[in-house]
């Protein structure tokens, strides 16, 4: 007999690991060096936590749960071992009964094992209900307190911490290693405890019947064992690589999916899955090795228990020959009979079967402590900068706000080999506003970071009031400062709530005066939902001048004796800067507040008290503007210089522009009339638009067709591994067919041990070929282990690979728009990228191996039953649905239990354990009624002793095959939704395809662009029109420069020319071609965009050059880089253009990463340039330069060029300009013709730039 196998639920999905830096108080140079050394081995093999660690953050209610639990998985462990006993007992009374009195002691003694089977089987009920329902609580509840602890450690860890740990997997890793601690620490430690159980107490009753067979058989488990432990050790390192390559080929995803404009923009949809592609690559081949070595050790442990039981009865027959046959006469307990000896077998069987099922749970608990090693280091990890602490550190009664920062030396963590700040030094009083200008990278974000403690200093101190900042309460001392950063960051809520951060306790009036005091009230208003307007991820919805206005009234509402602002005001329009620095000017004057500015416009500093000038990470000059100016050749006025020649040229020509007011010249800002001939175009791209903006919501009424369709899908795009599947199919049926035969052998050797009529020769003479047998059928099982594990491994892994690289270019071609519905948010996609592809191989390789396994196994049962006794193979196959049905029970409830709140954890935890202890007390029951009936037929001559025995032990060899197929099965229904949510995606036809090669594909652009009466709303928002009759021409070479407030429609027009979107009505043409009939790969490969806010992504600089233009050599790419100003500073990094920018640039200062993406426009020699903001992040100087390189490159080439911009400066030159108002362009013409329109916005805008 066998014992039947539990069904083990699903393995948890791969989880993210990261290499954890340890916890000291300050961060020193050492300290430095040591974070450069983890992010260095962060690929490397990770420790585990200790077994008993894993339980570190249980409460007193969980510790008494597990201990309950404990009690119920030791107990329901002894239950298999007893029933070896018992059914040892059942055989001597079948086998050993004198024949003359069979009717009579048949009966009763059968009679008496059938009570003692139903009794344990009452008992075992409570146990097992115990050993599930403790330990499922306990897990679910540990884990949600492990997961909120995990997310809490690693928002807590200091900036540092995020320059070395690649922020793009935390998302996946919170869930996917809180699950596999989950699933480690409760139904699979439940089992590993009960077969633990089963292991100890078979053995020690197996002692008792017979010790001498007992240290023969045992001296085979060390091999089960070995065999075990070295797949395991396989098992995991191949494991640990494939989560590596999954959580980095996540990390491409995550960063391209945030950032779908640039990548749109830039062409790149091919990059980025051959990235991607390539990261499956390596998770692909770690899965096959996995499956090897799964079936290589699974195939070696199931041969050697074959091994055994060649051995075992063979020696089992040794000892009853010497105690019974050849007129040897053994009385008393211990001698040995057929009975003891497959009682001392089986309990043996049952110690080292035990030990195999325990394999998978020992494995799931072996990942949750690798899983938990990295999660519980980062939650012990005392960050280098607590920011939530609120014990530690000191809290001043009061803020006066002076600031003394004395001989920092400062290098960044990810960059050590390069000092930012030498020796700085700089005192602030209390009140006092401090400018800090000079070039980009020249130190002063950093001396900003410094004061918030995002870092510390290496030597020397930053103070306030007198008292370093180290020993001030982090949590407090960022409290009493106010940070507008460079560029704002937005959080994928309401724009109530973003400013709100600010100061959560602040009331709704608070949130919307700080929006007035930062000039955003109006356009808030303008949107339909106000203040409950939800801006997208990282503020996607909103311009970057609405987005900085947002962040300003964060900072206002605060109301910080600190503020810091840098580049606060880079991204406002002019009339929006003076309104939004007017009120910065009376929050400064009004309070006494000490300021910190960062800027590169002069035009915003000159008031600052002092102004410190920045060169190579340090001071070089300070003082007020009067006494920077008197400085011959200084730093200062060298700066100053630069910028008032380009005011005092536009100064002239504004001057003879205001002399010619009365020339009749003002009717060239009326509007060109638009063109009313494309109505019906018009609708059926608004149809096409609604219905395809939600296909992913869309519903098929007639759901099993989906179902059946997209299974046969799945099965098509496995079909180029189906040489594997036929390999893994055969081996699966040689499989599945080993263990009915067994039991046959089995049910042979048992009617074998009671001929006693026979001499010891003729005995072990027969045992011989039945040991053979089970010899052959050893080899047959490990080789078709070996082979079933490996085909369908090779099969299911490239599925699994090919469904995600699918999926991920189904996503990266859909419109923006799709992008901008809540639902399909990035981290939305890539959760369901994780998790919907890597079920999906349960629908094919899995259901294969489940199916065909299944069918042969009973195909065989059935056969070689009926062949022996049709009344017992009824009586067996009525029963077996039972056994099938409580376990498939118990399965679907684990499977649910997994994913419920805390609400429903008593509830599930319940039924879990009431379909457990069924599954377990159902299988006594059974074996009772069994042998009740059998007795009764064997007495009255129904069936024959050993007809009865081969049925019953063919039937339960077979339940445990089944079983063993069984294991990790999935759910059907999750599958099927799993396939619905992939193909939605696949199939979804995007209203714009950034990869589709239809369009028509012109032999040369002029460069004619014309907007004609074009309407747009933003998909996400509907009901908000940003244009309704919206017109301008731009003609071949023409510089169009486009000003007016923020939020009034410039970007649009970009975003609607490099076709993110199309207009609701009216239509964009090139060349007089709607650009709509274009080839739209075609179309952005001659239109180079610089936008507002620069993406780099996770590589080095010259790849994020590289791609402007695919297949750029070395020599195009530096040289682009010289043309944008970027050579120098470049050069400057050790490891030149091949430094890593790191997460969206983070490695690089604003107005570096701006050259850096003016380069990749520089390398693509567009026909058609746009400027959004282009040069806003850079400081004066690089602006110049900058300025001067995109001016020789329009030069260079009859370039049809669009700037947004509010510095006027530079678009003066500019052949037209399009003054921009709610949406439409409400003056048009050139810099001297608008300045003739008395009262006009564009002359009143510069009016005011030039006041200040």
């Amino acid at each position: 007999m066998a014992p039947l196998a539990e069904p083990t639920d699903p393995n948890s999905q791969p989880y993210v690991t990261v290499e954890t830096p340890r916890s000291s108080q300050e961060q020193t140079a050492v300290e430095t060096q040591k974070l450069q050394d983890a992010s260095e081995k962060s690929t490397e093999p990770k420790g585990q936590v200790r077994l008993m660690e894993l339980f570190s953050f249980a409460d007193s209610t969980d510790k008494l749960l597990m201990v309950l639990g404990s009690t119920g998985a030791l107990a329901a462990g002894v239950l298999r071992p007893l029933l070896v006993v018992l059914f040892g007992n059942v055989i001597n009374s079948f086998g050993s009964t004198d024949s003359a009195s069979i009717p009579h002691d048949i009966t009763s003694k059968v009679n008496r094992v059938a009570l003692n089977f139903t009794i344990v089987g009452v008992v075992g009920f409570f146990m097992s209900f115990l050993q599930v329902y403790c330990w499922s609580v306990t897990a679910s509840r540990q884990s949600k307190r492990i997961r909120s602890l995990y997310v809490n450690a690693i928002i807590t860890q200091e900036i540092g911490w995020f320059d070395l740990n690649d922020p793009m997997q935390l998302s996946s890793r919170v869930t996917d290693a809180t699950i596999a601690i989950q699933d480690g620490m409760g139904a699979k430690m439940s089992d590993l405890l009960h077969f633990s159980s089963t292991l100890v107490s078979g053995i020690v009753i197996a002692m008792v019947k017979g010790w001498e067979l007992t240290l023969i058989l045992m001296a085979v488990v060390p091999f089960v064992a070995a065999s075990g432990i070295f797949a395991r050790k396989v098992i995991m390192s191949s494991t640990k690589r494939g989560l590596q390559s999954y959580a980095q080929a996540g990390a491409v995803a995550q960063e391209s999916l945030s950032n779908i404009r640039t990548v749109h923009m830039l062409n790149s949809v091919d990059h980025f899955v051959e990235k991607y592609g390539q990261e499956l690559e390596g998770a692909t081949a770690a899965g096959i090795e996995k499956a090897f070595a799964v079936g290589w050790g699974s195939g070696l442990m199931y041969s050697t228990i074959f091994f055994m039981y060649a051995l075992g009865f063979f020696l089992g027959a040794v000892f009853i020959a010497h105690d019974n046959l050849d007129g040897n006469t053994c009385s008393g307990s211990s001698c040995y009979d057929g009975g003891r000896v497959l009682t001392i077998f089986f309990a043996v069987m049952q110690g080292s079967m035990a030990l195999g099922q325990a394999g998978p749970s020992l494995q799931a608990v072996y990942s949750a402590c690798a899983a938990a090693f990295d999660v519980f280091e980062l939650i012990k990890r005392s960050s280098l900068i607590e920011p939530t602490n609120d014990d530690q550190g000191k809290k001043l009664q009061h803020v006066a706000g002076n600031i003394d920062i004395d001989h920092v030396r400062f290098v960044y963590p990810s960059r050590p080999e390069i000092e930012v700040c030498r020796g700085y030094s700089l005192q602030i009083k209390a009140g006092e506003t401090v400018a800090l200008v000079g070039p980009s990278g020249s130190g002063k974000s950093t001396v900003i970071s410094l004061l918030e403690r995002f870092y510390d200093p290496l030597e020397g101190s930053v103070k306030i009031d007198g008292e370093d900042v180290r020993s001030l309460n982090v949590k407090w001392l960022r409290q009493q400062i106010g940070l507008v950063g460079q560029e704002p960051a937005l959080f994928a809520t309401s724009i109530m709530e973003n400013i709100r951060h600010g100061r959560p306790s602040a009331s709704n009036s608070d949130v919307i005066e700080a929006a007035k005091m930062a000039n955003a009230f109006h356009f808030i208003m303008e949107f339909p939902e106000g203040f409950a307007t939800e801006v997208g991820e990282r503020g996607a919805q909103l311009s970057g001048g609405q987005k900085q206005r947002i962040a300003i009234a964060r900072a206002i509402i605060k109301n910080p004796p600190i503020l810091l602002l840098d580049e606060a005001t880079s991204a406002l329009d002019t009339e929006s800067e003076r309104i939004v620095q007017a009120s910065l000017d009376e929050l400064v004057a009004g309070s006494n507040r000490t300021t910190i500015i960062v800027a590169h416009r002069l035009s915003t500093i000159r008031g600052a008290d002092r102004i410190a000038v920045h060169s190579d990470g340090g001071i070089v000059e300070i003082g007020s503007h009067d006494e920077l100016v008197q400085i011959p050749n200084g730093h200062y006025r060298l700066l100053l210089e630069a910028q008032m020649k380009s005011m005092v040229e536009e100064n002239a020509g504004t001057n003879n522009a205001v002399t010619l007011t009365t020339q009749p010249e003002a009717s060239s800002s009326e509007l060109p009339a638009g063109d009313q001939g494309c109505d019906g175009l018009e609708r059926s791209m608004e149809m096409s638009r609604k219905s395809s903006l939600h296909d992913w919501g869309a519903t098929n009424a007639n759901g099993e067709t989906d179902k059946i369709a997209s299974t046969a899908r799945i099965w098509k795009m496995g079909s180029p591994e189906w040489k594997f599947m036929v390999l893994g199919g055969v081996a699966s049926i040689f499989k599945a067919g080993v263990y009915p035969v067994a039991g046959m052998l089995i049910a042979k050797i048992i009617h074998l041990y009671y001929e006693l009529q026979k001499t010891k020769h003729e005995l072990l003479h027969d045992m011989r070929y039945y040991s053979l047998a089970f010899c052959g059928l050893a080899v047959v099982c490990g080789t078709s282990f070996l082979l079933m594990e490996y085909g369908f491994g090779v099969a299911s892994s490239r599925l699994v690979g090919r469904v995600r690289l699918i999926t991920y270019r189904a996503m990266l071609r859909q419109e923006v728009g799709w992008f901008d519905l809540k639902e399909n948010s990035s981290g939305a996609l890539i959760s369901r990228l994780a998790s919907d592809s890597a079920i999906l191989q349960a629908m094919t390789s899995d259901f294969l191996n489940r199916s065909l396994a299944s069918g042969a196994t009973m195909v065989i049962v059935l056969a070689i039953s009926f062949y022996y006794t049709w009344q017992m193979t009824l009586i067996m196959f009525a029963m077996a649905p039972l056994l099938v049905g409580s376990n498939y029970v118990r399965l679907q409830q684990y499977i649910s239990f997994l994913s419920v709140s805390n609400d429903q954890d008593k509830k599930l935890g319940i039924a879990g354990g009431l379909s457990f202890g069924l599954s377990q007390c159902v299988l006594f029951w059974v074996l009772a009624f069994i042998f009740y009936i059998g007795g009764i037929w064997v007495s009255d001559g129904t069936i024959g002793f050993e007809d009865l025995f081969i049925v019953l032990m063919v039937f339960m060899m077979g339940s445990f095959s089944v079983s063993l197929a069984s294991q990790g099965s999935v759910d059907s229904n999750k599958a099927e939704h799993a396939a619905a949510n992939v193909f939605k995606i696949i199939d979804r036809v995007p209203e714009i395809d950034a990869t589709a090669t239809s369009g028509i594909v012109l032999s040369s652009i002029q460069g004619n662009i014309s907007f004609k009466q074009v309407a747009f709303a933003y998909p996400s928002r509907p009901n908000s029109t940003i244009y309704q009759e919206y017109n301008l021409t731009v003609h071949q070479g023409q510089t169009v420069a486009l000003v007016g407030a923020s939020g009034s429609g410039k970007s649009t027009a970009i975003a609607l020319l490099e076709r993110f979107y199309n207009p609701t009505s009216g239509m964009v043409t090139l060349d007089g071609h709607d650009v709509r009939s274009l080839s739209l790969p075609w179309l952005r490969d001659r239109i180079s965009l610089v936008s507002q806010e620069p993406v780099l992504f996770a590589g080095t600089i010259a790849e994020n050059i590289a791609l402007g233009k695919q297949g750029a050599s070395r020599e195009e790419i530096v040289e682009a880089a010289r043309n944008a100003n970027a050579f120098d500073f470049i050069s400057n990094f050790p490891q030149g253009f091949d430094t890593e920018v790191g997460d969206r640039g983070a490695q690089l200062s604003g107005g570096q990463k701006q050259r850096i993406a003016i380069a990749t426009a520089i390398l693509r020699d567009p026909d058609v340039l746009l400027l959004d903001e282009a040069t806003s992040a850079l400081d004066n100087e690089s602006e110049c330069v900058v300025q001067a390189s995109l001016d020789a490159l329009m030069a260079q080439k009859r370039r049809t060029t669009i700037v947004v911009a509010h510095r006027l400066s530079t678009i003066r030159k500019a052949d037209v300009i399009a003054v921009t108002h709610d949406g439409a362009i409400v003056e048009l013409g050139s810099h001297v013709e608008l300045m003739r329109v008395s009262g006009g916005r564009y002359q009143g805008m510069v009016t005011q730039q030039i006041a200040e």
